[in-house]
């Protein structure tokens, strides 16, 4: 389960039905629930005294962004037992989220997206695209509908789609979505895609469509592999195999026709222009599902792995942050 959660605020009223999502998994895994905001960087003026003199003006913008912070962690706090920090960073923005993600060990990052249709707005060199590729951290970027349904209720997956490939970095992406079936008593549904082949003579053809049926069935076993622990024995899941040679439309497919809640996938994370111009299957999930999408895109250092790998003077910048911890309402 998630230990702590964190909610990067903007104060838009998009962010905070980001802020519903976030309190609604703290609440049910009894994790920490961090906002965090970034203020405008300070503004160095030259002085006979050579230091640095932060203005009025931006010192009362400062003062505003932490208020509103502030009061939407109380309100959290008024709803839940949660317990909720409000955190004020200063610095680049992914920079300075990515900074705090990594000190204060979260393991689930929650934004809401911008954009009318599909992710591509956030996904492409967006902050959210800094935090998918340098985090290493689950990012669960929640669809364009309104989510604001309530603090108590708040919208719930209960259908999560998990595409494999066979390869590890697939298979990483199901422990977050473990972690988020576990707390909505989803069903996982397990996806592999075989690519369709020639009929050539001798080699038989599958029952489910243009391909080996040979691919078919290792397909098969490979799905059956999977979550086969006695843990994992728990949650429901189904396991699919389907042909084709158009992987994301597939995916995208099936979590249409299935009315799927979520896609989990993982990514291997290219560069911008890459992605801008072709991508992974996870790109063009990205940039075309009207899904909610969590992408986990592993980080070569692991998580918690001490101050020194995430410093901001490793980023070759500089931060400050204020953060409060908002005490009980009860």
């Amino acid at each position: 389960m998630y230990r702590n959660v964190m909610v990067p605020v903007d104060g838009s009223s998009f962010s905070r039905e980001a802020v519903l999502q976030g309190l609604r998994i703290a609440s049910r895994c009894g994790a920490t629930l961090r906002l965090v905001r970034v203020a405008a960087a300070p503004i160095a003026l030259a002085t006979s005294e050579g230091f640095e003199i932060e203005s009025e003006g931006l010192r009362q913008l400062h003062a505003s962004a932490l208020a509103d912070l502030y009061s939407i962690a109380v309100e959290c706090r008024a709803h839940s037992t949660v317990n909720v920090t409000a955190s004020l960073q200063h610095g680049p923005i992914a920079d300075a989220i990515i900074g705090y993600a990594k000190r204060h060990r979260v393991d689930l990052i929650v934004m809401r997206s911008h954009a009318r249709r599909g992710l591509a707005r956030v996904w492409l060199g967006s902050t959210a695209d800094r935090l998918i590729r340098d985090s290493g951290i689950p990012v669960l970027v929640v669809r364009p509908p309104s989510m604001a349904t309530g603090l108590e209720n708040g919208i719930q997956f209960k259908r999560i789609l998990v595409p494999v490939d066979g390869s590890n970095l697939a298979e990483q992406s199901l422990a977050s979505a473990v972690s988020l079936a576990r707390i909505d008593g989803a069903t996982l549904t397990l996806v592999r895609v075989v690519p369709s082949s020639r009929r050539e003579v001798g080699v038989l053809e599958s029952d489910i469509g243009p391909a080996s049926a040979n691919d078919v069935t290792a397909a098969t076993r490979y799905l059956d592999s999977l979550l086969t622990s006695d843990t994992d024995r728990t949650l429901s899941v189904t396991r699919r195999v389907v042909v084709s040679d158009d992987v994301p439309a597939t995916i995208m497919q099936i979590a249409d026709a299935g009315e799927v809640d979520l896609i989990a996938i993982a990514t291997r994370g290219r560069n911008a222009f890459a992605r801008a111009t072709g991508g992974s299957v996870a790109d063009h999930i990205m940039r075309e599902s009207i899904t909610s999408v969590m992408v986990l895109h592993p980080a070569d250092i692991p998580l918690g792995a001490g101050a020194s790998s995430v410093e901001p003077s490793a980023l070759g910048i500089q931060q400050r942050s204020t953060e409060t911890i908002v005490p009980s309402s009860r």
